[in-house]
């Protein structure tokens, strides 16, 4: 009976470990060419971020334009991984949580989609890059792990869009 006790409580013990199980992803990219005060208006207007990341459209659905708690509705198309000549539609509901003109960045957290995420918080910002030519990006994600992907994974694809973010910015300037 006792090692049955046992055996329940390590059982429930180890579910509450795996509830509260996170994934902490910083990545960073010099982005060349424009300053951190030149990029901080695009990645301020929360509205129209596909200007910078690689979504098909991305429109405000809420809120207020510069206001915590405005939502946008992002969508993105993506090769399908089973058949590179097919694609996979990809949305988002994602929500403004802060906004720091001073500090030059944004946080947001996603909240419906269709991507399996169930807890994803990040901030972008943008950084003097010191020398008065170009920025740093930087983005931070705190996420709940997704289930069939594993953080390397999800990590490479991150970078992936960050590497895509980083063409889009220098591309505009």
């Amino acid at each position: 009976m006792e090692a049955i006790l046992l055996l329940l409580l390590l059982l429930a013990s180890s579910q509450n470990i795996m509830a509260t199980e996170q994934w902490e992803i910083k990545l960073r990219s010099n982005i060349e060419g424009p300053t951190a005060d030149q990029v901080w208006p695009y990645l301020a207007d929360f509205c129209k971020l596909y200007i910078m990341f690689p979504s098909e459209v991305s429109f405000c659905i809420q809120g207020t334009q510069g206001k915590p708690g405005l939502i946008r509705y992002d969508v993105t198309k993506i090769p399908s991984p089973s058949d590179p000549n097919t694609s996979i539609i990809q949305w988002t509901k994602e929500e403004l949580l802060k906004i720091d003109a001073t500090n030059k960045y944004v946080t947001y957290e996603i909240h419906e989609n269709n991507v399996d995420v169930t807890k994803f918080i990040a901030t972008m910002q943008v950084l003097p890059a010191g020398d008065d030519r170009g920025c740093t990006f930087k983005w931070t994600i705190v996420l709940a792990p997704i289930h069939g992907v594993t953080y390397e994974d999800f990590v490479g694809t991150l970078e992936g869009i960050l590497t895509g973010i980083k063409s889009k910015i220098e591309n505009l300037f």
